[in-house]
């Protein structure tokens, strides 16, 4: 098997498609990237089991085949080279011959035939996104998910495919993000699947070049395809808790603030809060919002005071300053609404004014204050 390409060409393609190639395995086959030549095209592809990865590379010219080329070691000596052509050659034992202007190198490669194969996925719904919806709703949702491996459906995202929208949902327990597209429209069926959290990662780096994202969904795979790429994630098999049944629809006491000014204050108040339960507090009053903190074991504490629109009772709630803070962010608008019930009710925030067939509604659960 012979083929040359531009060291330019091999050395992007390296850099997008190693980023699923596993730094350690108990297959060490997943440590390469597999070059396949079929009918005059190149493509790479990487794999961690999870995650697979193929990508179209130009090629000047090459015979068909395989071989499985260590994917460090490649990245390596491509970020190395000057810019050149690549003239490969590979043996029966897979010894690979890497010659450039500048140099020769030696290669142990392994058989392609090694490397697992690409999902194959039957009975699958399709559909297209715009590019920058799709990296909006994973922008929106994907910082909410939970880390605990013991509730492994709030490890991914949920997307709710829908004949007249597409919906994300992530939550992690104590905060829960829900957006909603309106614009989207879909014939080709409905569909509710768990994306986890590396491959949605993953795809907000290949998003920026793109217009249009063809997604494939399957019972146990999903196949997202860009230009000149295809990659696969296993959805994660789990059922996705009900998550309208925690978001509250009588919250009748409703403040609206300075975005500005909430993450602002959060963020100088949180200074002083405990460094193990992120304790602030709002205590609302008619016309102003007191935010404060209080540390007994360090002898510290913090108050400030925020003008908001309020002309309820007067109520005390506790928050995890650091989920305040990352929900605050998420808000676009100058101001942000809360809708609260109760100091043990979870809470409601909104944008002040949605963006246009766009529904973005965070929930955020209280915690128990310090007496």
């Amino acid at each position: 098997m012979q083929f040359v390409l531009e060291k330019s060409a091999l050395q992007s393609g390296v850099q997008k498609i190693i980023k699923v190639s596993p730094t350690r395995s108990t297959m060490p086959i997943l440590n390469h990237i597999l070059f396949t030549i079929e009918n005059g095209r190149l493509f790479l592809r990487t794999s961690d089991i999870e995650i697979t990865y193929v990508l179209e590379v130009d090629l000047l010219n090459g015979e068909d085949g395989s071989v499985a080329i260590p994917a460090r070691l490649l990245q390596e000596i491509t970020n190395e080279l000057p810019e050149t052509e690549l003239k490969f050659s590979v043996d029966d034992d897979n010894r690979i011959n890497l010659e450039t202007t500048v140099g020769t190198y030696k290669i142990q490669g392994r058989p392609g035939d090694e490397f697992p194969d690409a999902p194959h996925l039957a009975e699958v719904t399709k559909f297209t996104l715009p590019a920058d919806l799709l990296g909006r709703m994973i922008d929106k949702t994907l910082f909410a998910v939970g880390r605990d491996e013991l509730k492994p459906a709030l490890m991914g995202v949920l997307f709710e495919i829908n004949k007249s929208d597409i919906r994300t949902v992530a939550t992690d327990g104590h905060r829960l993000v829900r957006f909603t597209n309106k614009s989207f429209t879909n014939s080709a069926g409905t569909a509710k699947v768990i994306i986890p959290t590396k491959f949605l990662q993953l795809l907000q780096s290949l998003l920026a070049d793109e217009d249009q994202i063809a997604f494939s969904v399957a019972h146990d795979h999903v196949k997202v395809e860009t230009k000149g790429a295809q990659v696969y994630t296993r959805v994660i098999d789990e059922h996705y808790p009900d998550y309208s049944a925690v978001i509250p629809s009588g919250n009748n006491k409703t403040f609206t603030a300075s975005t500005s000014d909430l993450i602002n204050t959060a963020r100088r108040i949180s200074i002083f809060a405990n460094r193990t339960t992120h304790q602030l507090a709002f205590k609302l009053h008619p016309s102003y919002l007191e935010v404060y903190t209080e540390d007994p074991e360090n002898s510290t504490s913090a108050k400030e005071e925020i003008l908001v629109e309020y002309g309820g009772e007067e109520m005390t709630i506790g928050y995890n300053s650091l989920y305040v803070r990352d929900l605050l962010r998420n808000v676009e608008t100058d101001k942000t609404i809360f809708k609260l019930s109760s100091p043990i009710g979870p809470g409601i925030i909104l944008p002040e004014k949605q963006k246009e067939d766009e529904d973005l509604l965070m929930l955020l659960m209280p915690i128990r204050l310090n007496s």
